[in-house]
């Protein structure tokens, strides 16, 4: 055999291992591509509704789902941020309805009456290929809708949405105010003075610098009239642990206002950076898209957004920190209510146990998150614009 042989078949021999070199990659790149989709890409493997064994003998007159006294089992299908059992149970939370079993444990898919779905942890090709026809799937968010991709590949699959948003189906609120003592509406002064020792104006925490609300750009233009000292990798002041319980009592006793502003002004929007300094011994000022009025107590925050500009708003805080008793007068609403005393958990452990609540889906939940939604901007020149 010549050298010119042997050199024309190990180049065949080369060419042929490089082709199957090459497809083995290929295939080890789609499986990892697949793996990898984002939430927001459009395809899905179609689901397939099974009717329900607990519902096939309801017309011979046997117990119907949603019509006895079992208990309800909800499957966690996802985590929440990595955490595997992350509602507490219905007994602990100590709520009227406690008949429902919360797990993570997908072996009792097809004995479940609910699967929830927390948007941050689902992986887009993670969803069950069937579903039994009594089975409620729901959606939990607590994003904004800036902040989360498109919500199309759960059309029609969604039942129900558990959300910050009030015309969600399960209300799933970042906070909670509850009425603890019934008094007159008149309410005599907080003996404590609550501006005693405050030597300094306004104080506000961010790490996030530019965003959709525009807050950033609003509190620029408030520096102006006010001195604002902001915390963070936004700002010059830090505080270690980082955004810590700890960190927000200290400034607390410093300074009189705290900005409770959002990343973004969409409706019912209200994260615990109002929730929190409703704890503290500052004054929260809010900028958001919440109706925060149904949210909490009259005069237990001051909206940013309800002044003409934040030269006014500036004005007006001003005026609080050269006037004790009306900057007391925000502190009133603590002989009355407390934080907590709700967990959507138990609205959900109802509506699983109420027989009227019917099966219903989302056509286009994109619409109903995003576009119904009225997110908006804040402009120096034009005030809030549709986003």
């Amino acid at each position: 055999m010549g050298l010119p042989c042997i050199i024309h078949k190990t180049r065949i021999f080369l060419l042929f291992l490089v082709l199957i070199i090459s497809a083995m990659l290929w295939s080890l790149l789609t499986h990892i591509s697949f793996h990898r989709r984002p939430s927001n890409f459009h395809f899905r493997q179609p689901v397939d509704l099974v009717q329900s064994p607990k519902e096939r003998d309801c017309s011979t007159g046997e117990s119907c789902q949603g019509s006895g006294t079992a208990m309800k089992t909800v499957l966690l299908w996802t985590t929440f941020f990595s955490e595997k059992n992350y509602l507490p149970s219905t007994d602990k939370m100590q709520c009227a309805e406690r008949r429902c079993l919360l797990t993570s444990d997908r072996r009792v898919l097809n004995q479940s009456d609910a699967l929830v779905f927390h948007w941050a942890d689902h992986l887009f090709n993670d969803i069950p290929t069937t579903r039994l026809s009594h089975q409620r799937w729901i959606l939990f968010v607590l994003e904004s809708p800036h902040n989360t991709g498109s919500l199309s590949h759960f059309n029609r699959l969604i039942n129900w949405t558990a959300t910050y948003r009030l015309d969600s189906d399960i209300v799933t609120p970042y906070g909670h105010v509850q009425k603890t003592i019934n008094r007159s509406a008149t309410l005599e002064p907080v003996p404590r003075d609550h501006a005693s020792n405050k030597t300094k104006m306004v104080v506000w925490f961010v790490s996030n610098c530019e965003t959709v609300s525009n807050r950033e750009g609003y509190v620029s233009e408030l520096k102006q009239h006010v001195a604002v000292d902001i915390y963070g990798l936004c700002g010059r002041e830090s505080c270690k642990p980082r955004m810590s319980k700890a960190c927000y009592n200290d400034v607390a006793k410093e300074y009189r206002f705290y900005l409770s502003f959002e990343n973004s002004i969409c409706q019912d929007y209200v994260t615990e950076k109002f929730f929190h300094i409703l704890q503290t011994d500052m004054v929260p000022v809010v900028f958001g898209g919440g109706n925060y009025s149904t949210l909490a107590p009259p005069k237990s925050f001051i909206n940013a957004l309800e002044f003409a500009s934040p030269k006014h708003l500036a004005d007006y805080l001003i005026y609080l920190s050269r006037n004790a008793t009306d900057y007391n007068s925000y502190f009133w609403w603590k002989q009355t209510h407390a934080m907590g005393g709700y967990h959507w958990v138990c609205e959900l452990c109802r509506k699983l146990h109420d027989p009227t609540e019917g099966p219903s889906s989302y056509k286009d939940i994109d619409k109903w998150w995003k576009t119904q939604a009225s997110c908006k901007s804040w402009n120096k020149a034009k005030g809030l614009l549709s986003v």
